[in-house]
């Protein structure tokens, strides 16, 4: 049935004098409800349809992301601390040689972490991510039947070590980085945060397996945990927002000169896109070095030790697993919220006040006795918890997404010196001392050190001589 000319029939009505929109009635059923049509030449796909916009595919890079490190990296960066007793009297070695594998792969990371970043760039994070939670796996499973200590050293150095270094936080924040600018601090915040709930459950769980079954068998579900679960996300992990054809946040492309809409793949360049040589020219990459090197040696060293300090503060080893997973659940809201704020504010103010906090923390927690007021300051060191994925995002806010991978990258050699060092000496301190106390003090010092550092950062600017090089 045509609705356009002089209309005879009574199946349809003008509505008024605009020759526009008319009602059509079904012939067929009485109660069906009307249907507005528009004339063949005012109908576009615009006005006639309204389609619903779809959710972005970057929050699926977050989920896959908060899934990762919520499992896999709290297990193996926080679990490690659960490991840490038994396995040194099981093996008969003091506590500067249980830190030790920690420590050597801190160092393995800093060598490793500008070939990792270019390979992310490169590559892109899904094939990486595949090899890395696969290698990061078959290592627990191994590290569960080894006897020695150099055993146990070769298998966490040179297979679980490698492995995350590749399918965690550095591969998670470059794709995070890549997705998002605008709702870079959200979403690099909920990825952090998932990290924490992971350890808030992860952790006390492995310590209860731990005491029960012994950390062999722990080891050995943790390796085929991540063979099962983990390893299968790095499917979803797609290439960059242009590979799909839209922009960071879901935002339509900017075209410009430089943007090839045949390769939609790869990363549009735009004005605040900076390489690696000239990022490091830069005053602000390396006082954001100094911060973050400043920052993990302290977070580094207190996560190994997590325990043994509960421990030395006379708390049992199931309670200070308790304590470290009921801190770790309620950093999550707070995570969460300064990620929020972080993108309304900006980042260098709220790292520096994170910072300050955590080193308080560390001075009250020498002179504090019982669970809850040791708790009670734990809450404090909260704020390197917080800190944690601002940091991250701030190296995007400073140098853009393209690169991002391997300028991140550039700074793991400079922190993980500090990795590599830090909880052997404070595995050293506690054996001549018997004490923690020299170990909290100094790193309530470079604590309060890497807040003025963060604070100190201003934005470089992208001149046209840099741009061209």
């Amino acid at each position: 049935m045509s609705v356009h000319g002089k209309n005879t029939h009574d199946d349809v009505t003008k509505f008024g004098n605009d020759r526009k929109y008319r009602h059509v009635r079904s012939p067929r059923k009485n109660d069906q409800k009307p249907i507005y049509v528009t004339n063949s030449q005012n109908q576009t796909p615009s006005n006639s349809t309204k389609t619903r916009k779809k959710r972005f595919y970057g929050w699926n890079i977050v989920l896959a992301s908060a899934l990762t490190n919520g499992f896999g990296g709290s297990i193996h960066w926080q679990g490690f601390t659960v490991f840490f007793i038994p396995i040194s009297q099981s093996l008969g070695l003091t506590a500067a040689q249980t830190a030790m594998p920690f420590a050597l792969s801190r160092a393995e990371n800093g060598l490793t972490g500008p070939i990792t970043g270019w390979l992310l760039d490169r590559y892109g994070v899904r094939r990486l991510m595949l090899i890395g939670t696969i290698m990061t796996g078959v290592g627990y499973v191994w590290l569960s039947q080894t006897s020695t200590f150099l055993a146990f050293l070769l298998v966490y150095l040179f297979v679980i070590s490698l492995g995350s270094s590749t399918s965690f936080m550095q591969a998670s924040t470059t794709a995070i980085n890549t997705w998002f600018s605008r709702h870079r601090g959200v979403a690099m915040s909920i990825n952090s945060a998932a990290f924490r709930l992971g350890g808030a459950f992860m952790v006390p769980l492995l310590s209860v397996a731990v005491l029960r079954w012994g950390w062999e068998t722990a080891a050995l579900w943790v390796g085929i945990g991540m063979l099962v679960f983990i390893a299968p996300l790095a499917f979803i992990f797609k290439r960059s927002p242009e590979s799909i054809g839209v922009g960071p946040d879901g935002d339509p492309i900017k075209e410009s000169k430089s943007y090839d809409k045949n390769n939609q793949g790869e990363i549009q360049d735009s004005e605040d896109e900076w390489t690696a040589k000239q990022a490091i020219r830069t005053r602000a990459f390396w006082t954001l070095a100094l911060g973050t090197l400043l920052r993990m040696s302290v977070h580094g060293t207190i996560f190994v030790h997590f325990v043994p300090i509960l421990v030395w503060k006379g708390e049992s080893q199931q309670m200070a697993a308790n304590l470290i997973g009921l801190l770790a659940l309620c950093s999550v809201p707070m995570i969460l919220f300064f990620g929020w704020l972080s993108d309304r504010i900006g980042r260098q103010r709220l790292l520096g006040g994170c910072y300050i906090s955590a080193g308080s923390s560390l001075l009250l927690l020498n002179v504090v006795d019982g669970p809850w007021p040791i708790f009670t300051v734990l809450l404090l060191f909260a704020g390197t918890e917080i800190g944690s994925g601002l940091n991250w995002a701030l190296v995007g806010d400073l140098f853009g997404r393209k690169r991002y991978a391997f300028i991140r990258g550039l700074l793991s050699p400079i922190y993980n010196i500090a990795l590599f060092t830090t909880p052997v000496a404070a595995g050293w301190i506690k054996d001549e001392t018997g004490s923690y106390e020299i170990v909290l003090f100094s790193g309530a010092g470079l604590m309060i050190a890497a807040a003025l550092t963060f604070l100190s950062i201003k934005k470089p600017n992208h001149s046209p001589d840099l741009a061209h090089e």
